[in-house]
């Protein structure tokens, strides 16, 4: 009878199998690299950070507004009473119209206003006839303390443009920290399946064992304790089938909205990676080598150049301007325009300076305090970087040593199978000691997927650490 039944237990395995195996026949396998780029193009997440990207850019081109070239044009009529002691207190009437048109434009590289322009002005006088007086313009603004040299204008396409490379580097690491819960779930996607087809297994086997311990049950050949017992490992080894379960679904449910049903990833594909991880070593990279050195280092740099413009600002606003006019007089329209023969001009100063300061002197005090910020926040994630990378470097270290016990361990596993199989063929043993050497080899084969698992987690997080 003992023969029988370990003649019959493959079968009893295969049949415990076998649906499965038709499920799978049906079902589509995904390579590592298929399953990457399908996230990297579906993943909304993605697509957020992009747009944060996006945003900056258009707020550097709407930053460069200042320097726009603006036209302006007016208009205006008017009609009006001049009294005069010369002509008995009688009055006058006078109208007239005036019309001007100019361009301007702000010089950022150097805090300059430039305009041009013409003007036109025409009046008729009761008694006195009518004139035109046209004129052409040139005139400009120059800042001398604040905003010399157009610190302060420049200072919102400068500060727009170091914050889209701000952005650039966030959205890399937004990306990656993304992408790095991806590539662990779609390994962890694979250790979940390979668990559940050998807790399979060790279901299988713990049948077994019930239905031999139930045998020499009903011939009195052991207690019913021993019945329980068997009947009561069936139940734990059906309950741990249960909880991988319960976690594949969960897996599959995360990954439902980006592919899908009957998808199963590539079960060679995690020896592959394996494989390939398990020869490279961690190379040494120094924090201010990363990205997120590299983000820190550009905020501290925005912010330094803030504190220069926000100390440009306490100085007292002092703008020089001038204007040069040529000008001229006629009563018909086409010959006052054939000679501007007259010059205005002038030249002068505005000044103005708030006492105290007290807003630009607050938003000064704040920039400092923005550095020291930073500077501490560096430091604080420099401290955290090496800790998590010690970290690493120890775990890898202690997983690949146990990778190698645990595939020792299978392989005297193995011989201990082969040793009590052929001492049961001979009459020797009892069944139970062939099911019991089959499932801790299972159970073994079970820690070295997560052991393998483990080494290509913690070789992801390390690269995306010190990238």
């Amino acid at each position: 009878m003992r023969r029988v039944i370990v003649m019959l237990f493959p079968v009893l395995a295969a049949a415990l199998l076998q649906p499965a195996l038709n499920a799978q026949d049906v079902k589509r396998k995904l390579t590592y690299d298929e399953y990457m780029e399908a996230v990297t193009e579906k993943l909304p997440e993605l697509k957020r950070n992009r747009l944060q990207v996006l945003k900056a850019e258009n707020n550097l081109r709407s930053a460069d507004s200042s320097s726009d070239i603006n036209i302006t044009a007016g208009g205006s009529y008017s009609s009006s009473s001049e009294y005069s002691s010369m002509q008995y207190d009688r009055t006058k009437r006078i109208t007239g119209y005036s019309l001007n048109a100019g361009v301007s434009r702000r010089f950022t590289a150097t805090g300059t206003t430039l305009e041009a322009g013409v003007e036109h002005d025409f009046r008729n006088a009761e008694s006195f006839g009518s004139n035109h007086y046209p004129s052409v313009y040139l005139q400009f603004s120059q800042s001398v303390l604040k905003n010399s040299f157009g610190v302060v204008d420049r200072y919102a396409v400068n500060n727009a443009a170091m914050q889209l490379e701000i952005e650039k580097l966030r959205q890399a690491e937004s990306d990656k920290t993304i992408l790095n819960y991806y590539k662990k779930l779609y390994f962890s996607w694979i250790e979940t399946a390979a668990r559940i087809e050998l807790m399979k297994e060790s279901v299988g086997y713990a049948l077994a064992i019930e239905e031999d311990t139930a045998r020499k049950y009903r011939s009195g050949l052991v207690p019913e304790e021993d019945l329980l017992n068997a009947s009561a490992a069936v139940s734990r080894y059906r309950i741990s089938y249960e909880e991988l379960l319960s976690v594949m679904e969960a897996i599959e449910a995360e990954l439902a909205v980006l592919f899908e049903s009957g998808t199963v990833p590539g079960s060679e594909e995690l020896d592959a990676k394996y494989g390939e991880i398990s020869i490279v070593d961690y190379k040494e990279v120094p924090f201010s080598g990363t990205r997120s050195a590299a983000i820190y280092r550009l905020a501290r740099s925005r912010l330094k150049y803030v504190k220069g413009v926000g100390e440009n600002r306490l100085l007292p606003q002092l703008d020089i301007t001038g204007r040069y006019t040529r000008k001229g007089m006629d009563s018909e329209f086409p010959a006052s325009w054939s000679g501007l023969d007259d010059s205005d001009y002038y030249i002068g100063f505005t000044a103005s300076y708030p006492l105290w300061n007290t807003a630009e002197s607050g938003s000064l005090k704040e920039t400092e305090l923005a550095i020291d910020e930073i500077n501490t926040e560096y430091d604080v994630s420099e401290n955290a970087y090496r800790k998590e990378v010690e970290k690493l470097k120890k775990s890898r270290d202690s997983v690949s040593r146990m990778i190698k016990l645990a595939e020792e361990r299978i392989r005297l596993l193995q011989s201990r199978y082969d040793s009590v199989s052929r001492k049961y063929r001979q009459g020797n043993y009892q069944i139970q000691h062939v099911i019991d050497a089959l499932r801790d080899i299972t159970e073994e084969k079970i820690r070295l997927i997560m052991y393998k698992n483990t080494l290509i987690q913690d070789h992801i997080d390390y690269t995306d650490l010190t990238s």
